[in-house]
């Protein structure tokens, strides 16, 4: 399964990648007035990738029944999530509070950077449901899908995809069938999109059981890519986990089935798809440093554009391999070992007195 997951991990990194250009074309409608606002809303397809890779990669690593301790999975995944998340969210704040108007959102109160570090959704006063550090929305659905499946694993292990399933089922339907008389937090826990999770937890069972079968489907990723572009120019009235969702699936399915050789390319993309999680989180800050810096020197040109362009790719990667290097692994590393030096204590055996 390395092979897979070595391909699945270049898969983040183009779906990261595919969020930047979402984001950077958005600048380049309303900052330079170059292209429609809605030129590349496929780039913001990538979330739906990472919410199915996110599905099949925790199905995976507890496949194992020695790796389905609820203890060491949730700490697993807050030594991951948190860390980096905190930091940024308290950068932005401090920023919201020193200068504004740096920011487009503003500043934020101290009970939404409260609500923002706890990953519990909130309203802003522009009627968005997101934290402090915008992008973090995404973060409290993976949060909740880490939260049922610690959940599952805490009161039956062998089935925790049963419960798991049934759990995000019976959230999607109420929200199909109650929308909007939920309020806040009821509208976003049974949001559809949750279901993206478990789109990727069938395609590991799918994978498991029937592995021949998914590696002879690899050329499904083209079909999946192409409803995604075609979505991008022509508006399907369907609810996202179906039109983006099961297209995304598509196309982990078909990358799952792919070999990767090694080489430089490959390299520099699992490189990247290894600082996926900084760059996503940390790339709208970097895209509206460069757009600024570009339009004070050249103006809001063609020529600003490119070079805006330009920066905020050099800038963003650059700024996630620093990130992954020095924030995210180091703490993922502290913060784990930290984890089992308590388990080792709380299981060391007693030493009998001696005579």
């Amino acid at each position: 399964m390395k092979d897979q997951l070595q391909s699945v991990q270049i898969l983040r990194a183009i779906a990261a990648l595919a969020v930047v250009g979402f984001h950077f074309a958005q600048s380049l409608a309303m900052d330079f007035g170059l292209i429609p606002l809605d030129s590349f809303t496929m780039g913001s397809d990538g979330v739906d990738i990472f919410f199915v890779i996110s599905g099949f990669i925790m199905t995976y690593t507890t496949a194992r029944e020695d790796q389905r301790s609820p203890g060491d999975f949730a700490w697993k995944r807050l030594a991951r999530i948190v860390p980096l998340y905190w930091v940024l969210t308290l950068a932005v704040f401090a920023i919201g509070i020193v200068a504004p108007s740096l920011l487009n959102s503003g500043g934020a109160s101290w009970e939404e950077l409260g609500k923002s570090l706890a990953f519990i959704p909130y309203e802003r006063t522009d009627g968005r449901v997101a934290p402090v550090l915008f992008l973090g929305w995404t973060l409290n659905y993976e949060m909740f899908f880490y939260a049922v499946f610690t959940l599952a694993l805490l009161v039956a292990p062998r089935w925790r995809l049963q419960i798991v399933v049934g759990v995000m089922a019976v959230m999607a339907t109420v929200g199909y069938a109650y929308p909007g008389d939920l309020g806040v937090l009821g509208r976003f826990y049974t949001n559809g999109i949750i279901l993206e999770f478990v789109w990727g937890c069938l395609l590991f069972v799918a994978w498991n059981r029937w592995p021949d079968r998914i590696r002879g489907m690899a050329p499904i990723w083209l079909l999946g890519t192409a409803l995604l572009l075609l979505q991008n120019f022509w508006n399907v009235p369907l609810p996202r986990e179906i039109e983006k969702g099961l297209p995304a699936l598509m196309i982990v399915a078909g990358v799952l089935a792919m070999t990767v050789k090694d080489g430089a390319v490959s390299r520099a993309f699992r490189a990247i798809g290894d600082a996926s999680y900084s760059l996503y989180l940390g790339h709208p800050y970097a895209i509206g440093l460069c757009v600024k810096l570009s339009i004070a020197l050249l103006g809001a040109t063609v020529l600003g554009a490119l070079v805006a362009g330009t920066l905020t790719l050099v800038v963003s990667l650059l700024a996630a391999l620093l990130s992954f290097h020095l924030l995210e692994k180091p703490s993922n590393t502290l913060l784990r070992g930290l984890w089992q030096g308590r388990r080792r204590t709380a299981i060391k055996p007693a030493v009998l007195p001696t005579e």
